[in-house]
């Protein structure tokens, strides 16, 4: 039985940037918009058909992470909340959904690639690290490759796929305090991560 390599027989792009942004969630997501705003050319790789990742319509889980009294999300997440107020103010995800693919759309400086999953990287030697060269992924609605080549990659996926990938060093779980010096941390360790994500909804009705 012969094999064939199936990406000698499906489209194959590539792409040439400065930054490549795995994870289109709300960190990959304001990075990029970011980094396109000071004139670097970004690639912005999402396996999902749309942004936000955990507050996106898949999850629903809205932004709500800064705490306490007079406190909020600033910057990008705050820009994308405000046009959020503006546009949806009956808070529809699907709405939602648009508000984050059109910041990101509205950045001449972005390349997005929606329903691109990274399955693969390219790493060298650069003295006594090693640098990623490029990425590629898998695009499932064009049935196409892509592969990335830049300058500098940042791994926004969640799930740190490009460390599995790269060879980097990685942990899972809470770090303890003493790992990185913080006062306010665990005393030791431990294997703990976020659970799933549950969503409630309450409706009054006349029964």
């Amino acid at each position: 039985m012969a094999f064939v390599s199936s990406k000698e027989n499906t489209p194959h792009i590539l792409h040439e940037t400065d930054l490549c942004i795995v994870g289109g969630g709300l960190c990959g997501l304001a990075a990029a918009v970011t980094a396109a705003r000071e004139g670097t050319r970004v690639v912005l790789v999402q396996d999902r058909p749309m942004l936000g990742g955990n507050a996106s319509s898949e999850i629903r889980m809205w932004v709500r992470g800064a705490k306490g009294l007079r406190n909020r999300e600033t910057g990008v997440i705050s820009e994308l909340e405000e046009n959020n107020i503006y546009r949806n103010p009956t808070l529809n995800y699907s709405v939602w959904d648009s508000v984050m693919w059109e910041i990101v759309k509205n950045e001449k400086n972005i390349e997005l690639l929606l329903n691109c999953s990274v399955c693969d990287a390219e790493v060298e030697a650069a003295g006594d690290k090693n640098r990623i060269v490029s990425v590629t992924g898998w695009q499932l609605t064009t049935y196409t490759w892509h592969t990335v080549r830049a300058k500098l990659f940042a791994d926004c996926s969640g799930d740190s796929i490009l460390a599995t990938f790269c060879g980097a060093r990685w942990t899972v779980g809470r770090e303890a305090r003493d790992d990185y010096n913080e006062a306010m941390g665990h005393a030791e360790g431990d294997r703990k991560t976020m659970g799933m994500s549950c969503l409630i909804q309450g409706r009054e009705t006349t029964e």
